[in-house]
């Protein structure tokens, strides 16, 4: 009774820190000042075998309502049959491919980059679709070397959901750090970067031997280089891809995702998902005694460290337009530590491919 007391007081002054960090960092974003025109913006899409993705991002453009300065499409070596998306294409809308000597989307979004004429680039992925108004949000946004923008999954059925779950409390936790200290993580899928600024920081020759975790990479340098970076609000410029469709398409997401961690080396970073797992596993090692030794304190304890999550995650699960995924909270809760382990098993135990590559070079 005592340990889970600690605990628990312990759990709680976690979420209070993030809470008003992320509560914090939400009211405090500035958007005036400085901010980027769209005649300033290139937008950049790497793209490998994904023939229906593109063709659906090409319906997605037409219905913006304002367009930047130019669009750049970087083929990375695909096999299918893009070429017949773009056999004719407006002035503004150019198509490379990276040559035979490079791979990965690291190599395509640095070609892409080199080859805009613009002050700043916008990276896009192939598998996501946008509303209208885009390009009118991002003129609002403030000026940085790095701006990370928001990425929100689309489910169809609980497991998917129950997949986005821990991407949004990844964001939250985010969100706070950025607050606090300084953010860690960003999605490829939607960043707005200084071409001067990449060039400068990028080092590619240090980590291309990892295809994928352009992003991270990206955040690490411009970390190190001290470069401005701006973490836009939940609800800014949001991009939508399809969460993974099944459990083994998510574990081998994940621990993609979990690998670019390892090599990015980043203490803060590893600080948070250390100190997130050993609460999860503590609550999971002392749930499961009482569940053996006085089912009704198991009860109880879950029932007390439910409310816990509920009470701090449904303002921010509403502020992101996702409060269905608070239905499966309490049970998220209970396999959190066992699916941790089986992504880690995944990364050490499974060859890790990417786009029909191995990953780490």
């Amino acid at each position: 009774m005592l340990g889970f007391s600690v605990l628990i007081a312990l759990y709680t002054v976690f979420y209070v820190f993030l809470f008003s960090g992320w509560k914090w960092i939400s009211k405090s974003k500035k958007t005036t000042g400085e901010n980027v025109t769209l005649d300033e913006i290139t937008l950049v899409i790497p793209f490998r075998n994904e023939y229906e993705n593109l063709k659906s991002l090409l319906k997605t453009l037409d219905t913006l309502s304002s367009i930047p300065k130019e669009i750049i499409f970087i083929n990375d070596h695909s096999d299918d049959d893009w070429k017949l998306l773009f056999e004719e294409t407006p002035p503004h809308v150019s198509v490379y491919s990276i040559d035979e000597k490079a791979q990965g989307k690291k190599a395509a979004v640095l070609m892409g980059i080199k080859k805009a004429q613009s002050d700043y680039v916008l990276c896009w992925d192939a598998d996501i679709d946008v509303e209208p108004d885009y390009f009118e949000q991002i003129q609002k946004i403030p000026a940085a070397d790095l701006v990370i923008l928001p990425v929100q999954f689309r489910s169809q059925n609980s497991l998917q959901s129950m997949g986005e779950i821990d991407f949004y409390l990844a964001n939250f936790v985010n969100q706070a750090s950025a607050y606090w200290l300084r953010p860690v993580m960003c999605n490829g899928a939607n960043l707005l970067v200084h071409k001067e600024s990449y060039l400068e920081v990028i080092a590619l020759d240090q980590h291309e031997h990892v295809l994928s975790g352009d992003d991270m990479f990206l955040l690490r340098n411009m970390t190190k280089a001290q470069k401005n970076i701006h973490l836009a609000s939940s609800n800014q410029c949001i991009v939508r891809t399809n969460s993974p469709i099944s459990l083994k398409a998510y574990l081998r997401q994940r621990s993609r995702w979990m690998g670019k961690s390892f090599y990015i080396q980043d203490g803060l970073l590893v600080f948070w998902a250390g100190l997130q797992f050993t609460l999860a596993i503590s609550l999971l090692v002392i749930f499961a005694y009482w569940a053996v030794h006085d089912l009704k304190l198991f009860l109880l304890f879950f029932a007390i460290k439910s409310l816990l999550d509920l009470s701090f995650l449904t303002p921010y699960f509403n502020a992101i337009q996702k409060k269905k995924l608070l239905f499966f909270m309490p049970i998220y809760g209970l396999i959190f530590p066992f699916y941790n382990l089986l992504i880690l098993l995944s990364f050490f135990y499974h060859r890790q491919e990417w786009k029909g590559r191995k990953l780490y070079q």
